[in-house]
């Protein structure tokens, strides 16, 4: 009984360090916005150039009857496409 205590108790104290210690670690509140860009805006941005293309070409017809292609590519793809490849990461 008494060992098993001193055991519990070891632990307890154990955990109880590792949390004052990651309390104490300050991050740059950068780093959370570059690993949520990564992990989510990345991947939604190359959807969204995905489906942009493909509605893009759907209406190129129409498009090109009302003379605004430059418009609408600009919109569909360009816009996607710059903020998924062409800016730095986690800048918003």
């Amino acid at each position: 009984m008494k060992k098993a205590l001193i055991i519990i108790a070891a632990v307890l104290f154990a955990f109880t360090a590792t949390f004052s210690f990651a309390a104490t670690d300050t991050q740059n509140p950068q780093d959370e916005a570059i690993i949520g860009d990564i992990l989510v805006l990345r991947p939604l941005g190359v959807v969204a150039t995905i489906v942009g293309s493909v509605f893009y070409l759907v209406g190129l017809p129409f498009s090109q009857g009302g003379g605004n292609t430059q418009s609408a590519a600009d919109t569909l793809v360009v816009a996607p496409a710059t903020f998924t490849f062409a800016r730095p990461v986690g800048d918003f």
